[in-house]
């Protein structure tokens, strides 16, 4: 087996790419995740919730039953 095969394609460098490889700091931060767009998800669902319970306590349940 050659040494070409042995190495994975990702491992293999343009050499006319003047990028530096990333520092330890940089690469932790790859890839994280999207905390700031779970907060906001988070929230609109929580706002959900409250608008849906004001709704049927505040609303439906007060006017009670269709038939009387």
């Amino acid at each position: 087996m050659s040494d070409d095969q042995l190495n994975h394609p990702d491992d293999r460098r343009d050499p006319s790419d003047d990028r530096p490889d990333p520092t330890a700091e940089e690469s932790v931060n790859v890839g994280g995740h999207p905390r700031g767009t779970l907060a906001i998800v988070g929230i609109y669902g929580l706002l959900f919730v409250v608008g849906w319970l004001f709704i049927y306590f505040g609303v439906f349940l007060p006017r009670g039953p269709l038939t009387q």
